[in-house]
């Protein structure tokens, strides 16, 4: 066999043996056992010197020069074992050459080119190898059935597993455990899941490798919750998860965001002598992070003697979510600076910052423009290829700092130098700069040259740019696009009311169902709302009793005078009234109210009572919270009600 032919994707394999091939069992028992693949190969001299072969090419030419002149160039075993030594050096045109030269191959020969070719990255050229061995070699083993399953999972070809799986049926090896660990890997892969799983129960002993491999393959094919319920049936079962199969439930749990899973999974593993497995470490650490357990996460990080890539970058990117949770301003620096810190370690360490660390870090540096555009410059030093995240976080940083013409310059270099299309991200984030900044109009043309329609985002910055910097034309037509796309949102109403005001034009006041309430004014609405809102004070303590609460809020924050409002006066209780009483809507329509001020006590059980009373749905967004009534419960769970 001079060469082997090319590989024609994806065929038909030829699965029927030939009766004149030699069995494995014929092979001499001496020398097959000894065959192994370790990744450093000693070959014992003649004169009982030593070579150590450690997937050097030099050191495997060397080795073949001295077995050619020892004049062993003959014997199966060594040039078997020499197959392997180019094969785990990565070369495979001096591996098949030896291969062709062998005065006999047998199945560990055969199975030694395979495994070569899957590990070189070439597995249509072992599967070539593989369908000359049925035509022409012996039969495969268990372990080179197991190698070509591993050569289908590289070519994503489900068709030819098929088939390799048709043949182990039918010489009834389907319930060995090497094999069908690779056939369950290769049903993973191809996105069939059930046909893993029917395999994988078929197996006759499932050891930890099986365990995992069906565990994993759940995970891969987003049935995260099944794979948790063969976790706790694979410890019902008495078999010890290892490293991979921990890393495997936790990534699950990640995926559900099961922090009482996952912390028992972590109780476990240090039950089973990893708590210093830095592959687990890192795993728990992502866990708690993106279910919020921070303090848990810095106290893991803390404890760490050694760490890797992926440490850092976790724990950078926790850092720069802490800071978007943080309460104050003092905190959310305090949390940028250890993740700048983090940074710095690594920077200075032998680990090579990759994309996801840049991009987690320019999240932090937001807040320090120059050093996140230094970072841009540093990726681009060292050749890291940004993408569309970090070009985000650039524009961003050149927003805060009001460097609109930087910003133009990026926006530019994104897509020239890297060939990169923009987004809606991008786009909010130079319209942003131009609002900021009041060039409304250059806004505008900026969202008329976008590739896609502009969603609600582009429409309200532009809105909100308009109401800041007084062009009211613009702005109407803002919220026109922005009430085309949100047709119900209370907040587009009270801008575009705003904006009419502002313009005073009264007559489109009333256009809108939407409505503006300040205590005091009875003859806004008339006699006829103060009292409804009486009589429905007077149900409320009847039939529920609801206590009225004197209140001291202030005025909204636009009243020349700080007056202070009775109970039955207050804004949100006029506007609830108002919208029972004088609304057209349908019934089952909610009532929205907006109140620059946060709701007192008084006012949070009123609105509960009369959410029963009335069967009527009531939202409320005050300046601290999202308040939805129904059926006398909010859903704030009544934190509103201690204030």
């Amino acid at each position: 066999m001079a060469s082997f032919p090319s590989f024609s994707g994806i065929g038909t394999l030829k699965l029927e043996p030939d009766s004149r091939k030699h069995s494995t069992a014929s092979l001499p028992s001496e020398k097959s056992p000894s065959i192994s693949y370790p990744r450093t190969h000693t070959f014992a001299q003649s004169d009982g010197k030593s070579e150590s072969v450690r997937n050097s090419f030099p050191g495997a030419q060397k080795l073949h020069s001295h077995i050619i002149k020892t004049g062993i160039h003959q014997d199966l075993f060594v040039l078997t074992f020499l197959v392997n030594v180019y094969a785990k050096c990565g070369a495979m045109e001096n591996a098949q050459k030896v291969f062709i030269s062998l005065p006999r191959k047998n199945v560990v020969a055969w199975t030694t080119l395979m495994t070569g070719y899957v590990h070189s990255d070439q597995p249509d050229v072992a599967i070539t190898v593989f369908q000359e061995m049925l035509e022409f070699g012996p039969y495969p083993t268990n372990y080179t059935l197991g190698i070509a399953f591993n050569a289908c999972s590289a070519l994503n070809s489900l068709e030819l597993g098929r088939q390799i799986h048709t043949y182990i049926i039918k010489y009834q090896t389907e319930h060995d455990t090497s094999v069908v660990n690779s056939l369950c890997s290769l049903y993973s892969k191809c996105a069939s899941l059930d046909s893993a799983i029917k395999a994988f129960q078929k197996i006759g002993e499932k050891n930890v490798i099986s365990w995992t491999t069906v565990i994993s393959a759940c995970g891969n094919n987003s049935r995260a919750a099944k794979g948790l319920r063969f976790f706790t049936e694979m410890l019902a079962d008495n078999v010890g998860p290892n490293e991979f199969t921990l890393t495997s439930v936790l990534s699950m749990c990640c995926k559900v965001l099961s922090l009482s899973a996952g912390a028992q999974i972590h109780c476990l593993s240090i039950k089973l002598g990893y708590e210093s497995n830095l592959r687990i470490k890192n795993s728990i650490m992502y866990l708690y992070l993106k279910c919020g357990w921070f303090s848990e996460a810095q106290q893991l990080f803390n404890g760490m003697e050694d760490m890797s890539l992926v440490t850092m970058n976790s724990m950078t990117a926790g850092y720069g979510e802490m800071m978007e949770l943080a309460l104050d301003e003092l905190s959310a620096y305090h949390n940028g600076t250890e993740a700048l810190n983090i940074f710095s370690k690594l920077s200075n360490s032998s680990f090579k910052p990759d994309l996801y660390t840049f991009s987690s870090i320019l999240t932090v540096c937001e807040w320090t423009d120059s050093e996140a555009l230094q970072l841009l410059e540093d990726m681009r030093l060292i050749g890291v290829r940004p993408n569309q995240i970090t070009f985000v976080g650039v524009l961003l940083a050149c927003g805060h700092a009001g460097m609109v013409d930087e910003a133009l310059g990026y926006f530019e270099m994104m897509q020239k130098d890297y060939k990169i299309r923009p987004v809606m991200d991008h786009y909010a984030c130079l319209i942003d700069i131009f609002v900021r900044l009041g060039l409304l109009d250059e806004a505008f043309d900026l969202i008329k040259k976008m590739d896609f329609p502009p969603n609600e985002f582009i429409w309200s910055l532009l809105l909100a740019g308009c109401k800041r910097h007084g062009n009211t034309e613009l702005g109407f037509y803002a919220a026109e696009k922005l009430l085309e796309l949100k047709p119900k949102d209370a907040e587009t109403f009270v801008l575009l009311l705003n904006l009419y005001k502002s313009a005073e034009r009264w007559e489109d006041v009333t256009k809108d169902k939407v409505y503006s309430f300040k205590p005091n004014e009875r003859l806004a609405y008339g006699a006829e709302i103060y009292e409804f809102l009486d009589e429905l004070v007077d149900k409320a303590k009847s039939l529920l009793g609801y206590g009225s609460l004197e209140s001291f809020d202030l005025l909204d924050e636009n009243d020349e005078e700080k007056t202070f409002s009775s109970t039955v006066q207050q804004s949100e209780k006029l506007a609830a009234a108002f919208g029972l009483l004088k609304l057209n809507i349908p019934d089952n329509a909610p009532i929205r109210i907006i109140k620059n001020i946060s709701m007192c006590r008084g006012c949070h059980n009123f609105m509960k009572a009369i959410s029963s009373l009335n069967a009527r749905e009531i939202i409320i967004r005050d300046s601290k919270r999202h308040h939805k009534y129904v059926n006398g419960q909010c859903s704030c769970g009544d934190y509103g009600g201690l204030l």
